[in-house]
């Protein structure tokens, strides 16, 4: 099986990490952090979301015309401290998501997203993410961390 590559990011949050645990695991809350240039169109499924529950999530991308069709398994919940999402279809050939949520000393919470991937298309697909794809998944994870934080501090 080929490697997988990863993308991991933390950002610091003033809030308690059960509070930013709710937050992610009520999966309607995508809209509202997605990076620009993405547009979640619908999400259904169960809120908040349970272990073992399934996500269907229709989103645009920019510059791609066509809406992509996302559906992930909430492979593990760990309350107050980790999700793990796992992508059944989704443009990927693989993707694992997991989000941890770790208390800070003196009060708020240490969010880290890291991100299991690969792409299909064999050598294409990993030049594809060598050139363009890693970074586009870093840029979009800086920005879901910048809206997050804007989102539960208040801004």
């Amino acid at each position: 099986m080929p490697r997988e590559s990863v993308v991991e990011r933390s950002v610091d949050i003033a809030a308690e990490p059960d509070e930013v645990f709710r937050f992610h695991l009520d999966t309607r809350n995508a809209a509202r952090i997605a990076p620009a240039g993405a547009r979640v169109l619908a999400v259904e499924g169960e809120f908040p979301a349970r272990e073992g529950a399934l996500v269907t999530m229709r989103m645009r991308q920019g510059p791609l015309p066509l809406a992509q069709t996302w559906r992930v398994r909430i492979a593990e919940v760990v309350p107050g401290r980790r999700i793990v999402d796992v992508a059944e279809r989704s443009p990927f050939a693989a993707w694992r998501h997991e989000h941890r949520f770790d208390p800070l000393p003196g009060g708020g919470t240490r969010m880290t997203d890291r991100v299991a991937y690969r792409l299909p298309a064999g050598p294409l697909g990993r030049l594809a993410d060598r050139l363009l794809v890693r970074r586009m998944l870093e840029r979009a994870f800086a920005e879901r961390h910048a809206r997050t934080r804007a989102v539960l501090e208040g801004g």
